[in-house]
């Protein structure tokens, strides 16, 4: 069922905020109950039979973490049953997401004229599958407590992130589920509500109207001119850049509404000047878990063996060549590569992971080259700072760009035909039946929002948007563009959401979706 829908909107999820109310007023694990039950409704509404893998995926790993904990009791290491549970996870992420399109790939790099069919991709399996392996490990680390299972289920299943994040943390979630009582809250739900309508907004309005300019381009079979592509670039990274954070607004909103705070999952990456600005901003909590759970540990293992042979790990050894390629590449390296396989098998998502393990280590490397005291960057010059600013916002926009070309393309052998036709190697005819006027007008309409407007999260920052404090709380917000509930805002806000039913004639699926 899809957010941007009908029948979530004016059934789904009126039924579930009544569902809420009423057993609000019985128990607490009557709450919980209802939301893991009507969310296991949500999940099953598209294709029934793929019910059963979320719910036996959610079954063996709260079985996995009572033997772990010791609730179930046994004298089996709680490390084996770690590893089994971990190697069932990624198995099971495995059939479903890269065995058949793994084998196809190689079929055809062997010319040989076997297909697979791929097996239905059940909806947010790397969300689910994801939340479940950080719990399992962080339960055997003593960092987290075994939970009872309603609340373990509602944990993973809870609807507004099951199918495209955020990727919850028990240590953000579970203290909410344990308070005494739930109630409609009039202030949560008319947060929630203009929240939500916001992200719809975004996905109808804009992610939407860049597709139509997108799919021709990708899906065009002749080389294209350059300025065709580099349009066809620039729309699709406003496209995914609408759509994404028009997915995490609803999600976050949706969840405020019952009285539930998520995570912050997008926050304006493109007002970032360096790439390693823009990885905290796009998809937080993807990020954050690659760096919790891959990339830290790797480090911390090179820096072990490092101090086991007696060599130095201090800020000036890092900055020898070979120290920094085995401390800092490396490990980016590798996360970045397993973030690429975690969007999709194909080979291109490959080559989008490791650019992005290039960027960063090359923008760890060029500061650790040109650091500088703290003292002289704070007595800089305002416009001597912009000077310096505009110039790697554009240059970490190109890189994105760049990146994004693979994401999008079929195959590695599309993106570097499209990236070709970008930088003018390509001299091709104009492509039939498109004109050039509308499309770059939107584009650049795209990024004036982008760069000049505040977020959802600024508009609505008198009222605490999400669980962590971030760049919000710091940066000015015109007092107009500020949310408050009065009458104003709500008509606002209504003639915006009676507008997006207008345009909701054909409800398209997020891109995220896939993942």
């Amino acid at each position: 069922m899809l957010f941007n829908s009908y029948p979530f909107m004016f059934v789904f999820l009126p039924l579930a905020l009544a569902g809420y109310a009423v057993a609000g007023r019985f128990h607490r694990k009557a709450v919980i109950l209802w939301l893991g039950l009507i969310s296991l409704v949500f999940y099953g509404w598209w294709q029934p039979s793929l019910l059963i893998i979320l719910a036996g995926s959610i079954f063996l790993n709260y079985v996995a973490s009572a033997l772990i904990s010791r609730q179930i009791p046994n004298r089996v290491d709680p490390r084996s049953w770690l590893y089994l549970a971990l190697a069932f996870n990624l198995m099971l992420l495995g059939y479903y997401k890269y065995f058949f399109p793994s084998l196809n790939s190689l079929s055809s790099a062997f010319g040989l004229s076997k297909h697979w069919t791929n097996v239905a991709l059940p909806l947010g399996i790397s969300f689910f599958t994801f939340t479940q392996i950080a719990f399992l490990i962080d339960l055997y680390n003593k960092r987290a407590e075994q939970q009872d299972l309603p609340s373990y289920l509602l944990f993973v299943s809870f609807f507004p992130h099951l199918i495209a994040g955020p990727i919850l943390h028990h240590r953000e979630m579970m203290p909410q589920f344990k308070r005494d009582s739930y109630r409609l809250n009039l202030s949560d739900l008319t947060v929630g509500g203009t929240w939500f309508v916001l992200g719809l907004a975004k996905k109808v309005l804009i992610a939407d109207t860049f597709a139509k300019t997108v799919n021709p381009i990708f899906g065009a079979h002749a080389t294209l001119p350059a300025s065709v592509a580099w349009v066809g670039a620039l729309a699709y990274t406003m496209q995914l850049y609408f759509d994404f954070s028009g997915y995490s607004d609803m999600a976050l909103g949706l969840a405020r509404m019952f009285s539930i705070d998520f995570p912050l999952n997008f926050n304006s990456p493109f007002k970032a000047s360096s790439i390693l600005g823009v990885w905290p901003r796009w998809h937080m909590t993807l990020g954050r878990y690659i760096f919790t759970y891959i990339y830290n540990p790797l480090q911390r293992q090179v820096l072990a063996h490092r101090m086991r042979q007696g060599r130095g790990i201090s800020r000036q050894d890092r900055a020898k060549v070979g120290v920094f390629l085995r401390v800092v590449v490396l490990p980016l390296m590798v996360t970045m590569f397993l973030a690429g396989i975690w969007h999709g098998a194909g080979l291109q998502f490959v080559v989008f992971g490791l650019l992005h393990g290039f960027y960063l280590s090359v923008n760890y490397g060029w500061r650790q080259l040109r650091k500088r005291p703290a003292a002289k960057e704070s007595v800089a010059p305002p416009m001597s700072k912009w000077v310096r600013r505009v110039p790697s916002a554009m240059l970490t926009l190109l890189c994105v760009v760049v990146s994004l070309v693979f994401f999008r393309s079929n195959s590695v052998g599309h993106a570097v035909s499209i990236l070709a036709s970008m930088f003018g190697v390509h001299h091709a005819a104009a492509l039939p039946g498109f004109r050039l006027a509308r499309p770059v007008v939107t584009i650049l309409a795209g990024f004036v929002i982008v760069w000049c407007f505040p977020n959802t999260q600024q508009i609505l920052t008198r009222f605490r948007p999400s669980l962590q404090k971030t760049a919000w709380d710091q940066e000015e917000v015109p007092r107009v563009l500020r949310w408050s509930p009065t009458a104003g805002w709500a008509v606002a806000v209504g003639v915006l959401f009676f507008v997006v039913l207008v345009e909701l004639q054909q409800p398209a699926t997020f891109l995220y979706f896939q993942f």
